[in-house]
């Protein structure tokens, strides 16, 4: 599934959704390699790229860390992915940026957010019961189903989504460790450290997670999709969508904790 472009303008100073590089940007690469520019226009070429990927966290990350902060912190993941990238790997260096921003926003808020144990073990049972609803009725079960399953109201469930949104904020083509303190914090490994069988087995999770994709809820897909494979920003998909930022959260919380379960099923056959 490739990215397309949206028509918006993707210079934007609140992030902007274009998931290419400006001209600019391809231009200075095609010419020379991130290590033969200066850091500062490291930073003035990858502006866009960090808006885009600091404005993605955002809505979830809430009042947690300060936006900021995190500007700070994806600008210094771009200095040092320019430092550790190896164009011999034949990896576009804006994908290995992604993955560098990424994995330091997550790790910031590891040490910032740590979930308290009740909000990991309402995740879990959560998951059990997303997990057993769909056994019973052979389909992803509804929100009215799973808040009936839960014994509360739908208002109430929709609290509890809003509750465990920063424990879902994981790439979505990661696998998720039962027993992590942070159960979102888990990010992409670096690239150049990744081997043959890795690989091999992110290939085959990749697959299972697109094939789910088409079976689920025409609003989950939509969701996970627009934010994972098109990169866009809740505020983005809740315009296109025409409901609420704050209801698109929702959606993706439930979506992937509803994947989540269906993975942990698998792995079980």
């Amino acid at each position: 599934m490739s990215p397309k472009q949206h028509n918006l303008d993707p210079a934007s100073a609140d992030g902007g959704v274009s998931v290419g590089l400006s001209s600019k940007v391809y231009s200075t690469y095609q010419k020379a390699s991130p290590l033969e520019i200066s850091e500062e226009e490291l930073l003035e070429n990858y502006a866009t790229i960090i808006a885009q990927m600091v404005h993605r966290f955002a809505p979830i990350v809430r009042s947690a860390v300060d936006i900021e902060d995190l500007k700070s912190i994806a600008s210094m993941a771009v200095i040092q992915a320019s430092r550790a990238f190896n164009p011999a790997l034949g990896v576009a260096f804006e994908a290995y940026c992604r993955i560098r921003i990424r994995g330091s926003i997550l790790d910031e808020l590891r040490r910032t957010q740590p979930l308290t144990r009740s909000v990991i073990s309402k995740r879990k049972e959560l998951e059990r019961t997303i997990q057993a609803l769909s056994e019973e009725v052979k389909r992803q079960p509804t929100e009215e189903e799973i808040s009936e399953k839960l014994g509360v109201s739908l208002d109430e469930y929709h609290a509890l989504l809003e509750e465990l949104r920063p424990v879902v904020f994981v790439p979505i083509d990661q696998p998720m460790d039962e027993d992590d303190d942070f159960p979102g914090g888990q990010q992409l490994q670096d690239i150049t450290q990744i081997g043959p069988d890795d690989r091999a087995a992110a290939h085959d999770l990749q697959a299972l997670i697109r094939d789910r994709l088409m079976q689920m809820p025409a609003n989950h897909k939509k969701v996970l999709t627009l934010f994972y494979y098109e990169e866009l920003r809740l505020k983005d998909i809740a315009a296109l969508l025409k409901v609420s930022e704050s209801r698109v959260c929702q959606i993706h919380t439930e979506a992937i904790i509803s994947l989540r379960a269906y993975l942990q099923r698998k792995e079980k056959v």
